[in-house]
């Protein structure tokens, strides 16, 4: 064997294990957005489709915005 396929090998191996992990952080990065995604929307709807209370609206913006900065993190930490 020669130094390229033992390399190959060692990579191989490597993506393996990755694999073999349960939950991957970029499936939960993208189970984030997606939650971030769909509080924006409601919240749109509620802010304009109910007026007398636009809190409610802001509220589940708001909120979205906690999963977007948590989804943010763990894009730099991981």
């Amino acid at each position: 064997m020669d130094r390229e396929e033992i390399e190959k090998l060692i990579e191989e191996t490597a993506r393996k294990e990755r694999a073999k992990k349960g939950v991957s952080v970029e499936k939960v990065r993208s189970m984030l957005n997606v939650i971030f995604l769909l509080c924006a929307v409601v919240g749109l709807i509620l802010y304009f489709a109910w007026p007398d209370n636009r809190l409610a609206g802001m509220a589940v913006i708001g909120a979205g915005l906690c999963f977007k900065i948590i989804e943010f993190f763990l894009r730099f930490l991981f």
